[in-house]
């Protein structure tokens, strides 16, 4: 499913490229399936596309975590909670 997924979202992305949201959700199919340097360049042109995005921050803290780049994950956790401290 997760294969499928990424073939929807690179089609989302070639028709749309300045969509936030197809590049933080192809980031999190990419995370589910551990490939966390994709998910991190996905959520890069997320976070450029849409700064204030804080779920990106988040989720690329995520995978800054599972690579044991502690201090990466942080600055991002610290981004996220910043964007939306709720």
């Amino acid at each position: 499913m997760n294969d499928q997924n990424i073939r929807e979202l690179d089609e989302a992305i070639r028709l749309n490229p300045e969509d936030a949201t197809a590049y933080l959700n192809r980031g999190y199919t990419y995370a589910e399936k551990g490939e966390y340097d994709k998910a991190i360049s996905d959520y890069d042109k997320a976070i450029k596309l849409d700064p204030e995005e804080a779920v990106a921050y988040h989720n690329r803290g995520y995978a800054y975590s599972r690579k044991y780049d502690y201090d990466k994950a942080i600055a991002n956790y610290d981004e996220a909670i910043r964007l939306s401290p709720e």
